[in-house]
């Protein structure tokens, strides 16, 4: 039996087409190879060890000029440390004109700048010298900060963002300014006041060219057809889709009685109503909460909300439509404890979106 293996084997061996080579011939191409996987090895070393340098002049100078971290951020150790990893397609329609300013030692810079029309989105870098006091919360607090677009102020609903240290002496901030209003410019020098880093106050006031061009440019706008749901007197219609590259704008009315079968009404939107978004499959919500809501009229027995806006990540191309599925917030039931929050299927639209 053995035989006759070996013999397949033979055969098998045979029909292999293997060029003809010394053994000083195969030892040589080892060798080549060795070679090429050693220099890919020492390449990936180098520019380890380069950024490494790198963070060492900066923890030894304390200070990073403008012109070095322009120069840093091409690194893409350090680089990444100045991108939307979160979000990145925000990278994309960023404005990258990386303005910087040096005040009392402290140089502030803003590498990335995102704005759409209904929210601001900032990167920003803090250089600090050797010896520099930290506080506790960020050496930033853009949260507050009046900005002006063309010189006039933008109407600011809400702000969100905070520093924090990422590499010897220097910071990486982020901020998101959203406004109550989008009948904004949609391009134009943002401008971003900036008075105390720490507690040294100074002047770091920075502007930064931004626009909404090409975010416009690749907007598709939907009315859905029967996108409208009733249940226990609530009607949650949605009337306009916005389908822009980064987020998608959702515009509904919510309509239900000013008494509700002798319940409390459910107020809106502290301890009302929420929304959560989920793609057709049911994957992890691409929106929670709520963004912007216009105060209440009343039309006969009812109380109505015109263009509530939810604004969501826009998700990938092959999603053909997305859920938007209330959330209950306080609820108004005997045996139902007051500030469970569950969902209420029975009002999810299915929204086609391409």
């Amino acid at each position: 039996m053995s035989d006759i293996f070996h013999k397949a084997l033979t055969e098998d061996a045979a029909r292999i087409n293997v060029s003809h080579k010394t053994w000083k011939q195969v030892k040589q191409s080892r060798g080549r190879k060795r070679k090429k996987a050693n220099w890919k090895r020492r390449l990936l070393a180098y520019g380890a060890y380069a950024a490494i340098l790198l963070i060492m002049a900066i923890g030894i100078s304390g200070f990073v000029s403008p012109v070095m971290a322009k120069v840093l951020q091409k690194v893409p150790i350090i680089g990444e440390l100045y991108s939307f990893t979160n979000i990145p397609k925000l990278n994309q329609y960023a404005s990258e004109a990386n303005p910087s300013v040096t005040d009392k030692g402290i140089t502030v810079s803003v590498p990335k700048a995102y704005y759409d029309g209904n929210q601001v989105i900032l990167i920003y870098a803090i250089q600090v010298p050797e010896g520099y006091e930290p506080i506790d919360v960020s050496q930033i607090n853009l949260t507050v900060a009046k900005i002006l677009l063309n010189g006039k102020p933008l109407p600011i609903d809400g702000a969100t963002g905070k520093d924090y240290l990422v590499l010897p002496n220097t910071y990486r901030g982020d901020i998101v300014w959203y406004l109550s209003s989008d009948q904004v410019s949609r391009s134009g020098m943002l401008t971003i006041p900036i008075y105390q880093v720490g507690t040294i106050k100074g002047n770091w006031t920075l502007s930064v060219s931004v626009s909404s061009e090409a975010i416009d440019n690749a907007i598709e706008t939907f009315h859905p057809k029967d996108a409208s749901k009733t249940h226990d007197g609530i009607t949650i219609t949605v009337n306009k889709v916005n389908k822009g590259p980064v987020y998608t704008t959702i515009s509904m009315q919510v309509r239900q009685p000013l008494q509700m079968n002798n319940r409390l009404p459910i107020y809106m939107p502290l301890n009302g109503m929420e929304f959560t978004v989920y793609t057709s499959s049911h994957k992890p919500p691409i929106y929670e909460g709520f963004t912007a809501i216009n105060p209440p009229k009343e039309v006969g027995n009812e109380v109505v909300w015109d263009d509530l806006i939810l604004r969501c990540l826009t998700p990938p191309d092959d999603v053909k439509s997305i859920i938007v599925e209330p959330v209950l917030a306080v609820m108004y039931e005997e045996g139902v404890t007051e500030g469970s929050c569950p969902n209420i299927p029975q009002l999810a639209i299915t929204v086609p979106i391409n």
